[in-house]
């Protein structure tokens, strides 16, 4: 069997356009119409209803460290949650969809 590589998510949203600036201003993405790109990523927000199933289905980022983690969850005024292998924090985006950024317990 072929090797098989993760190469893009679509997401419904209310405002597709206006999502993905959010993501690219946040982020620190590059967006362009209803695309958000950036190393390794990209999300189409394609027009519909989002799907809200929060915290079990997530865009999920992974940060090099815990202290660059640290970091952006204070960007988010967010509450880290340490587990096992990760530390992570869930934040919703303006639409409801769950964002979550995590990264290896050192």
């Amino acid at each position: 069997m072929a090797k098989l590589k993760f190469e893009h998510l679509n997401v419904p949203a209310k405002d597709p356009v206006n999502l993905a600036k959010w993501y690219a201003k946040t982020l620190d993405l590059k967006s362009k119409k209803h695309l958000v790109r950036g190393p390794g990523i990209l999300i189409a927000f394609e027009e519909g209803e989002p799907i809200n199933r929060a915290p079990e289905l997530h865009i999920g980022f992974r940060v090099p460290s815990i202290k660059s983690l640290k970091k952006w969850a204070k960007k988010f005024d967010a509450k880290l949650s340490v587990g096992a292998e990760f530390t992570a924090f869930r934040t919703p985006d303006p639409e409801g969809n769950c964002l979550e950024l995590y990264a290896a317990n050192e």
